[in-house]
């Protein structure tokens, strides 16, 4: 089993990106399991999902507390701990060789998605992850985005997808691996 948290703020995406992110590795056949953890907080408040993936059964349901990956929204939850993580981080500069920048703000606000004191980075920093993830298809990320926003799909939540995708599958030395050992 493999587990990610995605950490952000209110208001930035992250409960949406971890579904769609569950939807698209249900697409590749996997097995997951995702659920948030927010308060009453309002926007601009800490906010966490985490997603559970196996090619087994997954019967774990409580909160992840250090999990394999990690998929950060904010800047500013970066601590000193998670250098040595993996993970990729919405930035615009790597902070270790294991902590790979997905500039998922610049996509966003390039390709309008929200304005640019709040851009909308959800599906830009997904496309980011996806880069990462060793024998996955970025179809299927194609179709969980295109599910969730049926009714109001923009081409540019599918645009930023693909333009963090191959912007971190550019710069990257190895993928990470979700087959359980």
């Amino acid at each position: 089993m493999k587990e990610f948290m995605f950490l952000g703020r209110g208001g930035q995406g992250v409960v949406i990106a971890g579904e769609i992110f569950a939807e698209a590795l249900f697409r590749e056949g996997l097995n997951v399991r995702a659920f948030p953890s927010f308060g009453t907080e309002r926007r601009g408040a800490p906010v966490q999902s985490f997603i559970r993936v196996s090619d087994a059964n997954i019967r774990s349901y409580f909160k992840i507390y250090e999990p394999d990956f990690y998929v950060i929204f904010d800047e500013s939850q970066v601590k000193v701990n998670l250098y040595n993580k993996e993970g990729v981080v919405n930035a615009s500069k790597d902070y270790s060789k294991s902590l790979i920048a997905c500039d998922a703000k610049k996509i966003a606000i390039s390709n309008n998605l929200g304005s640019e004191t709040n851009p909308i980075i959800n599906t830009a920093i997904l496309g980011g992850v996806y880069a990462l993830l060793e024998d996955l298809n970025f179809v299927n990320l194609e179709k969980a985005i295109t599910s969730r926003f049926q009714k109001h799909l923009h081409t540019s939540n599918l645009q930023a997808a693909y333009e963090a995708f191959e912007s971190v599958k550019s710069k990257i030395e190895r993928v990470w691996s979700i087959k359980c050992a």
